[in-house]
Protein backbone atom coordinates (compact mmCIF):
# COMPACT_ATOMS: atom_id res chain seq x y z
CA UNK A 1 0.00 0.00 0.00
CA UNK A 2 2.68 2.45 1.11
CA UNK A 3 4.34 1.47 -2.69
CA UNK A 4 1.64 2.42 -4.54
CA UNK A 5 1.00 5.33 -2.07
CA UNK A 6 4.83 6.94 -3.36
CA UNK A 7 4.45 5.88 -6.96
CA UNK A 8 1.18 8.22 -7.50
CA UNK A 9 2.55 11.35 -6.66
CA UNK A 10 5.39 9.88 -8.49
CA UNK A 11 3.79 9.52 -11.50
CA UNK A 12 2.15 12.92 -11.07
CA UNK A 13 5.50 14.37 -10.80
CA UNK A 14 6.17 13.17 -13.82
CA UNK A 15 3.20 14.03 -15.75
CA UNK A 16 3.59 17.17 -15.10
CA UNK A 17 7.04 18.28 -15.66
CA UNK A 18 6.59 16.22 -19.45
CA UNK A 19 3.55 19.03 -19.75
CA UNK A 20 5.73 21.81 -18.94
CA UNK A 21 8.56 20.75 -20.99
CA UNK A 22 5.91 21.02 -23.51
CA UNK A 23 4.42 23.95 -23.44
CA UNK A 24 8.32 25.08 -23.06
CA UNK A 25 9.37 23.94 -26.12
CA UNK A 26 6.28 25.10 -27.88
CA UNK A 27 6.31 28.52 -26.41
CA UNK A 28 10.44 29.13 -26.49
CA UNK A 29 11.74 26.69 -29.24
CA UNK A 30 8.12 26.05 -31.23
CA UNK A 31 6.98 23.24 -33.37
CA UNK A 32 7.87 22.55 -37.58
CA UNK A 33 5.40 22.17 -39.78
CA UNK A 34 4.98 22.55 -43.70
CA UNK A 35 4.13 26.10 -44.64
CA UNK A 36 3.72 25.43 -48.28
CA UNK A 37 0.70 23.71 -50.17
CA UNK A 38 2.70 20.59 -50.26
CA UNK A 39 4.08 18.78 -47.09
CA UNK A 40 7.65 16.94 -48.00
CA UNK A 41 9.65 14.67 -45.96
CA UNK A 42 13.04 15.12 -46.04
CA UNK A 43 16.40 13.72 -45.22
CA UNK A 44 19.81 15.45 -43.40
CA UNK A 45 23.10 14.86 -44.93
CA UNK A 46 26.51 15.76 -43.33
CA UNK A 47 28.72 18.16 -45.94
CA UNK A 48 31.44 20.07 -44.81
CA UNK A 49 32.80 23.17 -46.51
CA UNK A 50 36.57 23.38 -47.18
CA UNK A 51 38.93 26.32 -48.29
CA UNK A 52 42.40 27.62 -47.30
CA UNK A 53 42.76 25.34 -45.11
CA UNK A 54 39.56 25.81 -42.88
CA UNK A 55 36.76 23.47 -42.58
CA UNK A 56 33.12 24.38 -42.02
CA UNK A 57 30.89 21.95 -40.54
CA UNK A 58 28.15 21.77 -42.43
CA UNK A 59 23.93 20.10 -42.57
CA UNK A 60 21.93 20.23 -45.69
CA UNK A 61 17.92 19.34 -45.25
CA UNK A 62 17.13 18.04 -48.23
CA UNK A 63 13.08 17.41 -49.42
CA UNK A 64 12.53 13.96 -50.75
CA UNK A 65 11.08 14.43 -54.28
CA UNK A 66 11.22 13.32 -57.50
CA UNK A 67 14.26 11.46 -58.58
CA UNK A 68 16.41 14.07 -60.20
CA UNK A 69 14.35 16.85 -58.54
CA UNK A 70 16.23 20.35 -57.69
CA UNK A 71 15.02 22.22 -55.17
CA UNK A 72 14.95 25.83 -54.45
CA UNK A 73 17.24 26.60 -51.53
CA UNK A 74 18.05 28.80 -48.73
CA UNK A 75 21.69 29.03 -47.28
CA UNK A 76 21.67 29.48 -43.32
CA UNK A 77 23.93 31.92 -41.67
CA UNK A 78 23.95 31.96 -37.61
CA UNK A 79 24.47 34.67 -35.22
CA UNK A 80 27.25 35.17 -32.42
CA UNK A 81 28.06 32.79 -30.03
CA UNK A 82 25.35 29.70 -31.98
CA UNK A 83 25.98 27.31 -34.63
CA UNK A 84 24.43 25.47 -37.26
CA UNK A 85 21.03 23.95 -34.75
CA UNK A 86 20.14 28.22 -34.27
CA UNK A 87 16.99 28.42 -36.13
CA UNK A 88 16.64 24.68 -36.80
CA UNK A 89 12.30 25.34 -36.50
CA UNK A 90 12.78 27.37 -39.12
CA UNK A 91 14.42 25.43 -41.44
CA UNK A 92 12.74 22.15 -41.04
CA UNK A 93 9.28 24.36 -41.42
CA UNK A 94 10.94 25.17 -44.76
CA UNK A 95 12.36 21.51 -45.56
CA UNK A 96 8.64 20.13 -45.08
CA UNK A 97 7.59 22.75 -47.31
CA UNK A 98 10.23 21.91 -50.25
CA UNK A 99 12.53 24.34 -49.96
CA UNK A 100 16.28 22.75 -49.51
CA UNK A 101 18.18 24.15 -46.45
CA UNK A 102 22.19 24.40 -45.65
CA UNK A 103 22.85 25.51 -42.34
CA UNK A 104 26.56 25.47 -41.22
CA UNK A 105 29.02 26.45 -38.35
CA UNK A 106 30.72 29.75 -38.77
CA UNK A 107 34.69 28.97 -38.65
CA UNK A 108 35.51 30.59 -34.47
CA UNK A 109 32.81 29.89 -33.00
CA UNK A 110 32.50 25.80 -32.33
CA UNK A 111 34.89 22.63 -31.96
CA UNK A 112 33.32 21.38 -35.62
CA UNK A 113 34.82 23.84 -37.58
CA UNK A 114 38.03 23.98 -38.15
CA UNK A 115 41.25 25.71 -39.24
CA UNK A 116 44.50 27.17 -38.66
CA UNK A 117 43.30 29.00 -35.61
CA UNK A 118 42.32 25.96 -33.98
CA UNK A 119 38.49 25.94 -33.20
CA UNK A 120 36.38 28.35 -30.93
CA UNK A 121 39.03 30.85 -31.28
CA UNK A 122 36.44 33.51 -31.57
CA UNK A 123 33.96 32.60 -29.12
CA UNK A 124 34.28 34.15 -25.36
CA UNK A 125 35.27 37.52 -27.16
CA UNK A 126 34.47 40.18 -25.59
CA UNK A 127 30.86 42.20 -27.00
CA UNK A 128 32.13 45.59 -26.84
CA UNK A 129 35.36 45.17 -29.04
CA UNK A 130 33.44 46.82 -31.78
CA UNK A 131 36.20 46.48 -33.79
CA UNK A 132 37.09 42.75 -33.63
CA UNK A 133 33.01 42.16 -34.15
CA UNK A 134 33.44 44.00 -37.46
CA UNK A 135 36.50 42.31 -38.73
CA UNK A 136 34.96 39.13 -38.09
CA UNK A 137 31.72 39.98 -40.03
CA UNK A 138 33.91 40.54 -42.82
CA UNK A 139 35.87 36.64 -42.14
CA UNK A 140 32.32 35.29 -41.65
CA UNK A 141 32.14 37.18 -45.40
CA UNK A 142 34.54 34.76 -46.57
CA UNK A 143 33.20 31.03 -44.85
CA UNK A 144 29.83 32.37 -47.01
CA UNK A 145 31.17 32.79 -49.96
CA UNK A 146 33.12 29.57 -49.77
CA UNK A 147 29.66 28.20 -49.28
CA UNK A 148 27.55 29.95 -52.04
CA UNK A 149 30.34 27.74 -54.30
CA UNK A 150 30.11 24.61 -52.22
CA UNK A 151 26.29 24.75 -52.61
CA UNK A 152 26.12 25.50 -56.13
CA UNK A 153 27.25 22.12 -56.58
CA UNK A 154 25.13 19.97 -54.68
CA UNK A 155 22.67 17.83 -57.19
CA UNK A 156 19.78 18.94 -54.92
CA UNK A 157 20.13 22.97 -55.58
CA UNK A 158 18.02 24.79 -58.21
CA UNK A 159 20.87 26.80 -58.52
CA UNK A 160 19.07 29.67 -60.07
CA UNK A 161 16.81 29.67 -56.95
CA UNK A 162 19.70 30.33 -54.17
CA UNK A 163 18.66 32.20 -50.96
CA UNK A 164 20.44 33.86 -48.11
CA UNK A 165 19.16 34.07 -44.46
CA UNK A 166 20.87 35.14 -41.70
CA UNK A 167 19.90 36.27 -38.18
CA UNK A 168 21.61 38.59 -36.41
CA UNK A 169 25.20 38.72 -37.00
CA UNK A 170 24.62 36.38 -39.52
CA UNK A 171 22.05 38.97 -40.86
CA UNK A 172 25.08 41.40 -41.35
CA UNK A 173 27.45 38.79 -42.43
CA UNK A 174 24.71 38.07 -45.55
CA UNK A 175 24.21 41.48 -46.52
CA UNK A 176 27.69 42.11 -46.84
CA UNK A 177 28.24 39.21 -48.56
CA UNK A 178 25.50 39.59 -50.75
CA UNK A 179 27.24 43.07 -52.14
CA UNK A 180 29.05 40.69 -54.64
CA UNK A 181 26.35 38.21 -55.55
CA UNK A 182 23.44 39.85 -57.50
CA UNK A 183 24.19 37.33 -59.95
CA UNK A 184 23.73 33.95 -58.48
CA UNK A 185 21.87 34.85 -55.08
CA UNK A 186 17.83 35.65 -56.12
CA UNK A 187 16.64 37.12 -52.97
CA UNK A 188 17.85 37.54 -49.04
CA UNK A 189 16.25 37.27 -45.54
CA UNK A 190 17.45 39.26 -42.34
CA UNK A 191 16.22 38.60 -39.24
CA UNK A 192 16.74 41.13 -36.53
CA UNK A 193 20.42 41.74 -38.68
CA UNK A 194 23.15 43.81 -36.51
CA UNK A 195 23.87 45.93 -39.07
CA UNK A 196 25.93 48.42 -37.19
CA UNK A 197 28.81 45.67 -37.30
CA UNK A 198 28.93 46.80 -41.66
CA UNK A 199 30.35 50.60 -41.03
CA UNK A 200 29.83 50.70 -44.59
CA UNK A 201 26.23 49.65 -44.97
CA UNK A 202 24.20 52.36 -45.51
CA UNK A 203 27.52 54.86 -47.22
CA UNK A 204 26.91 55.29 -51.34
CA UNK A 205 29.22 53.81 -53.36
CA UNK A 206 31.23 51.98 -50.74
CA UNK A 207 32.63 48.73 -50.77
CA UNK A 208 29.93 47.28 -48.51
CA UNK A 209 27.08 49.17 -49.44
CA UNK A 210 24.58 46.83 -49.00
CA UNK A 211 22.89 48.38 -52.18
CA UNK A 212 25.45 47.05 -54.31
CA UNK A 213 23.02 43.95 -53.86
CA UNK A 214 20.46 44.56 -56.27
CA UNK A 215 18.40 41.76 -55.85
CA UNK A 216 14.98 41.14 -53.32
CA UNK A 217 15.13 41.86 -49.27
CA UNK A 218 12.96 40.37 -47.11
CA UNK A 219 13.64 41.83 -43.40
CA UNK A 220 12.36 40.20 -40.02
CA UNK A 221 12.04 42.28 -36.62
CA UNK A 222 10.77 42.04 -33.87
CA UNK A 223 9.29 45.07 -31.77
CA UNK A 224 10.87 44.26 -28.68
CA UNK A 225 14.69 43.27 -29.79
CA UNK A 226 16.70 44.73 -26.86
CA UNK A 227 20.09 44.26 -28.93
CA UNK A 228 19.18 44.96 -32.39
CA UNK A 229 16.81 47.50 -31.74
CA UNK A 230 13.81 48.57 -34.11
CA UNK A 231 15.19 51.47 -35.22
CA UNK A 232 18.36 49.84 -37.15
CA UNK A 233 15.95 47.59 -38.99
CA UNK A 234 13.76 50.91 -39.93
CA UNK A 235 16.93 52.65 -41.38
CA UNK A 236 18.09 49.94 -43.03
CA UNK A 237 15.41 49.24 -45.11
CA UNK A 238 14.26 53.12 -45.77
CA UNK A 239 18.54 52.73 -46.93
CA UNK A 240 17.24 50.01 -49.17
CA UNK A 241 14.72 51.75 -50.51
CA UNK A 242 16.08 54.86 -51.62
CA UNK A 243 17.36 53.62 -54.85
CA UNK A 244 14.55 51.54 -55.70
CA UNK A 245 11.44 51.86 -53.42
CA UNK A 246 10.35 47.80 -53.69
CA UNK A 247 14.04 46.51 -53.02
CA UNK A 248 12.80 45.29 -49.28
CA UNK A 249 9.95 44.42 -47.59
CA UNK A 250 10.16 44.91 -43.95
CA UNK A 251 7.87 42.73 -41.38
CA UNK A 252 7.66 43.58 -37.65
CA UNK A 253 6.61 41.10 -35.16
CA UNK A 254 4.77 42.78 -32.67
CA UNK A 255 6.03 41.56 -29.06
CA UNK A 256 8.99 39.47 -30.37
CA UNK A 257 12.36 39.57 -28.70
CA UNK A 258 16.02 39.82 -30.14
CA UNK A 259 15.26 36.38 -31.26
CA UNK A 260 12.01 35.05 -32.50
CA UNK A 261 10.29 32.53 -30.09
CA UNK A 262 7.58 29.89 -30.75
CA UNK A 263 5.16 29.86 -33.03
CA UNK A 264 6.85 32.95 -34.38
CA UNK A 265 9.47 30.77 -36.20
CA UNK A 266 6.91 28.62 -37.95
CA UNK A 267 5.49 32.03 -38.96
CA UNK A 268 9.17 33.52 -40.24
CA UNK A 269 9.33 30.36 -42.07
CA UNK A 270 5.82 31.18 -43.71
CA UNK A 271 6.69 34.84 -44.61
CA UNK A 272 10.21 33.39 -46.25
CA UNK A 273 8.51 30.70 -48.03
CA UNK A 274 5.69 33.46 -49.46
CA UNK A 275 9.16 35.75 -50.26
CA UNK A 276 11.17 32.70 -52.33
CA UNK A 277 7.95 31.55 -54.14
CA UNK A 278 6.61 35.01 -54.98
Amino acid sequence: MKLKIFLVPAVCTVAALAIVAGICLYHYIGIPKSVGEKEYKYRTEKISVEYNGISLYGKALVPVGESGQKFKTVIYAHGANSNYKSDMTTLKSLAESGIACYTFDFYGWTSRSTGPKGTEWFKGTDMRDNDAYVNKVLLQSEDLNAVIEKVKTFDFVDTDNIFLLGSSMGGVTVATCATTHSEDIRGIILQYPAIFLNEQACEVGAEYDVNRFENPVLLLQGDNDKIVAKKYSDELCEYYNSVNKNHCRMIIYGGQPHVFTGKYKVIAARDIYDFIND
